[in-house]
């Protein structure tokens, strides 16, 4: 991939794999500390307290992806987001608001550099980044589960954290490389930009929204959490295998067609989230491409900044009981989801023609 190095050996092949468990290890820690927090303190303390997590776990990556691209380096980043999640865990047992604001801050620092390490490693392939994005949904879930119970729990996913960290920085990480000089396409690569930042934003509030549902069903969240864990997995393993672009045209869709009957019905509410879902490392993929200098800066736009902004409605308007009942209108559901499909038809007709493929490995379309 024009722009940062990919050094190959069997060590560096397995990082995406070992951030993806850290990275559902580190989910896992925020879910039970804000679940157990709530149960013992009260609702307007806990809401603030998700509010500030909130802001410093997602709104802090792009500052931490400028950080880390502007040192062109990962393995200082590396080991700054595992002593800050150990720490965090640590404080937990003392002072609860602290560690969960630390906590925050370690998950910025494990979805930007672990996505930046992935996608120096993954030879232009959306595998190794689900590998790495899928375990988070999964972590949050079950921490929420495991929250309700002593926090004594944390000890164990302390342990897995602290093997983790031997691992991570006994195998060898990616490096920079000087850029190669690239033909000015700026303002291509601006608009390239944009519209997949749109349709993740799309894609994250209609997460945001559509989730709510599963509360009125038994192990609803649990379910869904599944869902979106399997939805990224195989969505990056098969569109590696048939290209982005077709996996796309069918994966989104068949999710209107699911999510509309999935208030009615679990397996179509869980199956619409699984497609929803499975172009997460795609559009990481897609937006790497677009900023070929800065994996780290293309992490934080996607896992990050795209979420902030999505929950950014939700947080203001206040009551999702409500925006889930009119985006359930089906005419209201077609505009939607129209335009988040017109936007990745945009992307492919007009955007990609006009731009090199960075290197041999370019993904297949």
């Amino acid at each position: 991939m024009t722009g940062y190095h990919q050094q190959r050996s069997a060590f560096t092949q397995n990082q995406p794999l070992l951030w993806g468990l850290l990275h559902g290890l580190n989910d896992l820690t925020a879910g039970f500390m804000l679940a157990n927090y709530t149960l013992t303190h009260a609702y307007a303390e806990s809401f603030m307290l998700l509010v500030i997590y909130s802001i410093i776990g997602f709104g802090g990556q792009l500052p931490v992806g400028f950080w880390i691209d502007h040192k062109k380096q990962v393995k200082p980043f590396a080991f700054i987001s595992l002593t800050t999640l150990i720490l965090a865990i640590l404080i937990y047992f003392i002072n609860g608001y602290a560690a969960i604001i630390l906590a925050g801050i370690a998950s910025a620092f494990v979805h930007v550099t672990g996505g930046a390490v992935c996608l120096q490693v993954n030879n232009n392939k959306s595998a190794p980044l689900a590998l790495f994005t899928a375990p988070g949904i999964l972590g949050l879930t079950l921490g929420g589960i495991l929250g309700k119970f002593p926090s004594y729990g944390l000890w164990f996913v302390l342990a897995g954290v602290v093997c983790l960290s031997f691992f991570i920085l006994r195998n060898k990480l990616p490096v920079y490389k000087s850029p190669q000089k690239m033909q000015s396409q700026l303002d291509i690569h601006d608009w390239l930009m944009l519209g997949i930042l749109l349709i993740m934003c799309f894609r994250s509030f209609i997460f945001d929204v559509v989730n709510h549902v599963a509360y009125q069903y038994p192990n609803g969240i649990v379910i869904i959490g599944i869902s979106a864990f399997a939805g990224k997995i195989l969505g990056g393993l098969i569109a590696d295998k048939i290209g982005w672009k077709r996996f796309v045209y069918i994966s989104l869709p068949l999710a209107l067609l699911l999510l509309q009957l999935g208030k009615e019905n679990i397996y179509a509410l869980a199956f619409g989230i699984a497609c929803l879902q499975s172009s997460v490392p795609i559009t990481l993929l897609l937006m790497s491409n677009s900023l070929p200098q800065y994996p780290a800066t293309a992490t934080a736009l996607s896992l990050g900044t795209t979420v902030a902004f999505a929950g950014l409605p939700l947080f203001l308007l206040g009551d999702i009981k409500i925006i889930y009942n009119n985006f359930n209108d089906p005419w209201l559901s077609v505009v939607i989801f129209t335009t988040l499909f017109l936007g990745w038809i945009a992307i492919d007709k007009f955007l990609f023609k006009k731009i090199k493929p960075p290197s041999p490995g370019y993904p297949k379309y």
